[in-house]
């Protein structure tokens, strides 16, 4: 027997509207969620931003809960309208108005709620790839770890990433894992060269400013070669003679550091895809 359908943004239910809490909530214990400035509380239902409490409705904070216990992994669509919508069949535009809601429930850090294409949605702790730092919430490879070359598996996407900042490769290859890519990571185009990867990548991430060979000379020695490599571009002295240069050439992206965490994947997504 089919389910009741729920197809409608703009009339909540009771479950959806829960007016905010003003009083001191009671002692959370071991249920409690930290993120950042925020704390959800599970037992009374309150999401806390500087221990104030945010306006949320029900539907919302189900959903916020399912993205917070993945631990920084990604929820599928169906997973999501299974916990959120336990025997109902929902439309897919109210998992986006929840999305929404939650997106303005957690004021200007909204964007910690990534939208991963075709796959579904996921919440870091971090907004954007710092020039010289580290995402410490999205699990990174310690630094004797950075430049691995993990053993390719066929059933995932390959991932090439050149730069020469260790922050940067430290945090853009935990972010690329974490979304379930394999990456290979290397300093310069010479080490890229020199390593045992012999693998043809699914897209390259590419710094502009690499010692020795620099990043745009390196996309024209590949396309003289033949190889029309798919190209992602990150720079933090970018042009835009650079970047027409770049794209003329071919480049899926060209982006500029620091790089915001969606805008990359969704760049590496355009790649793989291509």
């Amino acid at each position: 027997m089919q389910g009741p359908f729920a197809n409608s943004t703009n009339r909540p239910t009771s479950r959806d509207v829960q007016p905010p809490h003003h009083e001191t909530p009671r002692e959370a214990g071991d249920d409690t969620i930290h993120f950042g400035r925020f704390c959800a509380v599970p037992h009374s239902r309150q999401l806390l931003m500087d221990g104030r409490p945010r306006e949320i409705g029900g539907r919302a904070f189900d959903l916020l809960m399912v993205l917070l216990r993945s631990n920084g992994g990604i929820v599928s669509k169906e997973e999501i309208f299974d916990e959120v919508w336990p025997s109902m069949v929902v439309e897919e535009c109210n998992l986006r108005f929840q999305i929404g809601s939650l997106r303005r429930a957690l004021d200007d850090h909204g964007d910690i709620i990534k939208t991963i294409v075709r796959r579904g949605y996921m919440l870091v702790r971090d907004d954007t790839v710092p020039e010289g730092g580290v995402a410490p919430s999205l699990g990174i490879a310690p630094q004797s770890k950075i430049d691995i070359v993990e053993k390719v598996d066929k059933d995932k996407p390959y991932i090439v990433l050149i730069d020469d900042d260790d922050g940067v490769r430290r945090a853009i290859t935990g972010l690329l894992r974490s979304v379930g890519h394999s990456v290979g990571s290397f300093p310069s185009v010479k080490a890229y060269e020199e390593s045992d990867s012999v693998h043809r990548a699914d897209c390259l991430i590419l710094d502009v400013g690499l010692p020795g060979q620099n990043g745009l000379d390196f996309q024209a020695e590949l396309m003289k070669s033949g190889l029309r490599q798919r190209i992602v571009f990150i720079s933090g002295n970018a042009d835009i003679p650079m970047s027409v240069r770049a794209m003329k050439a071919g480049a899926v992206e060209f982006l500029t550091k620091p790089v915001r965490h969606q805008d990359l994947l969704s760049a590496v997504d355009l790649a793989i895809n291509a």
